[in-house]
Formats: C-alpha cells, sequence, structure tokens
C-alpha cells in the first residue's frame, strides 16, 4: 500500500508482538510515551491432557499412522524429542522472518534488531530512542503526518465502526450481546479468563502475540 500512498501508524495502549508486526512496515509510525510496543517474538504451544485423561480418567489412546509425525500434537500425550525439534525449527524461522520483517520496515540491520528483539517489550519513549517508532504523540498527530506525507492541505476524517444510537441499540435483537451481558454478570472477574479460553480454542499453535494478558487497573 504504501507504494502507492503514505502509511501511518498510530499506537495506542499497546501495539507488541503482532501488532507491532503490521505496524513494521509502515511510512511513519506514532507512538503514545506510554504504549506498550515491541515484544518481536513468537511462541507456539500445543495442551497435553495426558495427566487428566489418562492419570485421573484412565482413558488410553491406540493410535495407526503412516507417518511418524502424522499426531504431532495430540492432546493425549507429550511431545518426544524429534517433534520437539520440528516444532522448535519452526518456531525459529517464524521468528527470523519477524525479525527481517521488522528489519527491512524499519530500514535496520537485522543485527541490530535482534538485539532489541527476543520478545522484550518496551514503552513507546524507549521504542522512539531504540529506533522502533519515528515520533511521540496520539492519532491527531498521526492524522495530520499522513496529511502531510500525501500533501493534502485541506481533509476530513471519518471514524469506523459508526456508533449505533441508543434506540437502535435497545431495538437489536442480538443474541451474542444479551449472553455476552448474562455471562459478565454471572462471572464477574472471571469473565475475562472464560473468554480467553473460547479464543485459544480456535486459536492458532504458533502465535506473535504478548504471551499473557493485559489487565491494567
Amino acid at each position: 500500500m504504501k507504494e502507492k500512498k503514505p502509511v501511518v501508524v498510530s499506537m495506542g495502549d499497546y501495539a507488541a508482538s503482532g501488532g507491532y508486526y503490521i505496524s513494521c512496515g509502515a511510512s511513519y509510525i506514532i507512538a503514545d510515551p506510554m504504549t506498550l510496543t515491541g515484544s518481536i517474538g513468537i511462541f507456539g504451544m500445543f495442551p497435553n491432557m495426558e495427566g487428566l485423561l489418562t492419570d485421573k480418567l484412565g482413558l488410553h489412546f491406540d493410535v495407526v499412522k503412516t507417518n511418524k509425525f502424522a499426531d504431532m500434537g495430540t492432546i493425549s500425550r507429550p511431545f518426544n524429542n524429534e517433534e520437539k525439534d520440528a516444532f522448535q525449527s519452526y518456531i525459529n524461522n517464524g521468528y527470523s522472518l519477524f525479525v527481517k520483517r521488522c528489519a527491512d520496515g524499519r530500514k535496520m540491520p537485522v543485527q541490530d534488531i535482534e538485539k532489541i528483539a527476543q520478545g522484550r517489550v518496551w514503552t513507546g519513549a524507549m521504542a522512539k530512542n531504540i529506533g522502533l517508532v519515528d515520533e511521540l504523540g496520539g492519532i491527531d498527530k498521526a492524522i495530520n503526518k499522513a496529511a502531510s506525507l500525501a500533501k493534502i492541505k485541506s481533509y476530513t476524517t471519518l471514524s469506523y465502526p459508526e456508533k449505533t444510537d441508543w434506540f437502535t441499540s435497545l431495538l437489536s435483537d442480538s443474541k451474542d450481546s444479551y449472553i455476552d451481558g448474562k455471562l459478565k454478570s454471572s462471572f464477574a472477574e472471571y469473565y475475562n479468563g472464560l473468554k480467553f479460553i473460547e479464543y485459544l480454542k480456535d486459536a492458532d499453535n504458533i502465535q506473535a502475540r504478548l504471551p499473557f494478558e493485559l489487565n491494567i487497573k
């Protein structure tokens, strides 16, 4: 996209790991001084439920396969050494690609990105000092910068998605919002944990994200 028009990224509370991955190729990056950014790294995980299924419930599994890696990632047992090596190689390749994307986007040598990568998290102010962002500021500054780079003097902005007025929201028959509200009131502080478990159910085993849930009170 930036071959045709300038792309300016405005970082809010945090833009780390996957958030920084999609930002690093921009024409210009603006972050808040306290934006959590960087976390250039990936990790992978497979659940191992052998302790529950076999040790506690007494379930045992027989496997018939045509390749020794065919059942890699099954929840009924831990990885063997060959599977660990194969998975680690996959992680290493993904990490190397992430570092290269950042190096290309920020026009920095790969070895310089490597020094500040490896999953380290920086504030926006620190990220500016080490070259991960270009300037400190908010969304208004980012919009002005985009207009300047595009040589546009007069412009208007629109925000999406559009806000729904209260009357339309009242008439909405969305079951999800109703159920979601009931879950929040029933589970209170445990609600976010339940939603995270639901997310993990469909998530990829290899992820570029912070390896924890950020909850600032």
